[in-house]
């Protein structure tokens, strides 16, 4: 039950009320307000609250250390999520593990989340290993800052987590993510291999260490399709004789028949007689363990830097096909169905490429109707 207690400070003679709430199996919680109504408003809710289950006594977060729910996170929540997605979530969470490393909960507020914020932004990171190049020199891998749209992503994964651990853990009562600014994201950027490019990233991939790694670039410039699809391919979705793959783990969760075309049917048919075809992925552990090579990014990295190309990630390949069927005269309807987007909004970067094939198809409309 409720209790409210009048105060005179015996120095100023001012006058505050006191209230005071207990329910028989939750701790005692009060607080001060300069007038009885405030009081007695906030006891009341605060009475309610605890009935209903809602109230959230700040000692509990003040005991639980960050590192814990993002552990009980990890093991329950990323259980329900993709390969690709669990992956990702996961490298997020172990940037928030060492940032907000020894705090509790409690200690997790929207100032310190927006310093954190700034410096994940602001902070660099690599993507390979340090290298020998050719002369025996140790050459260390290029730094990369975070973009507004990766950095939105990192809190996107923690604001989760305060999510669930407030809905359904009931450890926390609040979400500071929700208090803090997202980062500005700029357009969608349109990078594209030219023909000199295309031609100097073949040759480089031919000689790579990792022999498979033409052919998965020719299968992503050719049908446009992610790398998470081309890597997960299996030899089972590949018909060589009908020259078609099926690719059944996509984005949108919409299966996906891709054609196989030119030097990507050719490549693929040469991986299947030297003997590729004996492991169950198309792209397998070179190591010969078992399940796809996921984590071929060094190669990718070391094929670019030999082909002297910059500021290009493997995601670029898929805007490399869109690009080259806009440039054709492909509609953007056609474009949306070869890359399994359900709408038109992520295709409508690549009209301005196709504007030479609109001036054609207006000028002959024009000419035919003698306008």
């Amino acid at each position: 039950m409720a209790s409210i207690q009048r105060i005179v400070s015996p120095i100023t003679r001012e006058v505050s009320y006191r209230a005071q709430v207990r329910v028989k199996g939750h701790e005692s919680q009060g607080k001060t307000f300069p007038n009885r109504k405030e009081a007695a408003a906030w006891a009341t809710s605060i009475e309610s609250a605890i009935r209903e289950a809602r109230y959230f006594p700040h000692q509990k977060a003040s005991r639980t250390p960050f590192a814990e729910i993002v552990a009980r996170y990890r093991e329950t929540a990323l259980g329900n999520l993709k390969a690709s997605g669990a992956d990702t979530r996961q490298q997020h969470l172990d940037w928030w593990v060492e940032r907000f490393a020894g705090k509790t909960i409690a200690e997790i507020t929207p100032d310190l989340m927006a310093q954190a914020r700034d410096e994940l932004a602001s902070s660099t990171y690599s993507r390979g290993k340090p290298k020998e190049d050719r002369h025996g020199n140790i050459v260390s891998p290029k730094l990369y800052q975070r973009s507004g749209a990766t950095t939105n992503r990192y809190l996107a994964t923690l604001s989760h987590l305060f999510t669930v651990a407030a809905k359904e853990w009931r450890l926390t009562d609040r979400n500071p993510i929700r208090d803090i600014a997202k980062k500005k994201e700029s357009r969608g950027r349109v990078r594209f291999l030219s023909d000199e490019e295309r031609q100097k990233l073949l040759e480089a991939c031919a000689k790579s260490p990792w022999k498979p790694l033409q052919a998965l670039v020719l299968l992503a410039i050719s049908t446009g399709a992610r790398r998470s699809e081309l890597i997960h391919l299996k030899w089972a979705d590949v018909d060589l004789r009908t020259a078609r793959a099926t690719v059944h783990d996509t984005k949108n969760g919409d299966a996906r028949v891709l054609p196989l075309v030119g030097k990507a049917l050719d490549t693929l048919r040469e991986m299947k007689l030297q003997g590729s075809a004996k492991s169950e992925y198309v792209f397998a552990q070179p190591s010969g363990f078992p399940g796809p090579y996921e984590h071929f990014d060094q190669h990718w990295y070391d094929a670019l830097d030999d082909a002297g190309i910059n500021d290009l990630r493997f995601h670029d390949l898929r805007h490399t096909t869109a690009s080259y069927l806009a440039q054709q005269g492909a509609s953007l309807l056609e474009i949306a169905d070869t890359l399994g987007h359900r709408t038109m909004a992520m295709v409508k970067r690549y009209a301005h490429l196709a504007q030479s094939h609109k001036v054609t198809a207006i000028e002959k409309m024009a000419k035919e109707r003698g306008l």
